[in-house]
């Protein structure tokens, strides 16, 4: 009778301190671009995502040990983190992909040692085979030469430094070249992946305003565009100090993809 009531009780216990974790967790709500969140070198961070992780990306060099459980990653960020923290891309089974930047905690910051990602929403994945996991399929993702699978080969390559999109020639030609500046915003060209059916252009997007600005897609359609990605659609005013300057969040990484242009 004692073992039964001392399970009991330990059961209380158990369920009052998840109940107690679950309360301070930091809810996100995903709304595109890139997620930050606080972390502190030697100390566990919890990132909780909307379904089971499949698998995600890291720079080779990595100043974060991170642990996969389930739908969970433990983060354990190194002394060797960088003020301007460290990008990570993570693949959940639904289909969806997440941007996380891991930043290090600074002054009187506080880390976060749980944040849960909600995200309102579908899945990405077609109802058949949501309903048939079981199903074979030709790629595991879809291929750079389609509108998609490009996008996501642009990003791998700018962001988390992959070597080579296959199939695409890079360009680094006009690179530093101003496409646009109208006061409010310039924008220089990166690279220019060349493919034999479509281009994808990496643009560098600088907000020069003191205010902060959302960025319209429609400003970077070009003849024959198929789709328009940004690493953040909301810019903060251009920097005033150091710290503004190293956070760059006054910047963002545009990504455009065209039609092949036979005529270059």
């Amino acid at each position: 009778m004692r073992k039964v009531r001392a399970l009991n009780i330990l059961f209380l216990i158990t369920s009052f301190f998840i109940l107690v974790g679950n309360l301070h967790a930091k809810e996100i709500e995903y709304k595109g671009g890139e997620i930050e969140i606080i972390a502190a070198p030697g100390q566990p961070t919890e990132i909780q995502f909307p379904d089971t992780i499949k698998t995600g990306y890291r720079k080779k060099l990595s100043a974060l040990s991170i642990e996969k459980r389930d739908n969970k990653l433990i983060v354990f960020p190194k002394d060797s983190l960088s003020p301007e923290g460290e990008s990570i891309l993570v693949h959940i089974k639904s289909g969806r992909s997440y941007a996380i930047k891991i930043k290090r905690a600074t002054g009187g910051q506080k880390r976060d040692a749980i944040v849960k990602i909600i995200d309102s929403r579908v899945s990405v994945l077609p109802e058949e085979e949501e309903v048939s996991p079981f199903k074979e399929r030709a790629f595991k993702y879809a291929p750079p030469s389609t509108v998609s699978g490009l996008m996501r080969e642009l990003i791998l390559a700018t962001e988390f430094g992959k070597v080579k999109i296959p199939g695409y020639k890079v360009s680094d030609r006009f690179k530093g070249e101003v496409v646009l500046n109208d006061g409010a915003l310039k924008v220089t060209i990166d690279k220019i992946f060349v493919g034999p059916t479509l281009w994808g252009y990496v643009l560098d997007a600088e907000n020069q305003l003191d205010v902060s600005q959302r960025i319209n897609p429609a400003t970077f359609r070009l003849d024959g565009t198929r789709a328009v990605s940004a690493t953040n659609w909301e810019l903060a005013p251009r920097p005033m100090n150091i710290e503004q300057q190293i956070a760059k969040k006054h910047t963002t990484k545009v990504y455009v993809i065209t039609k092949a242009n036979k005529n270059r």
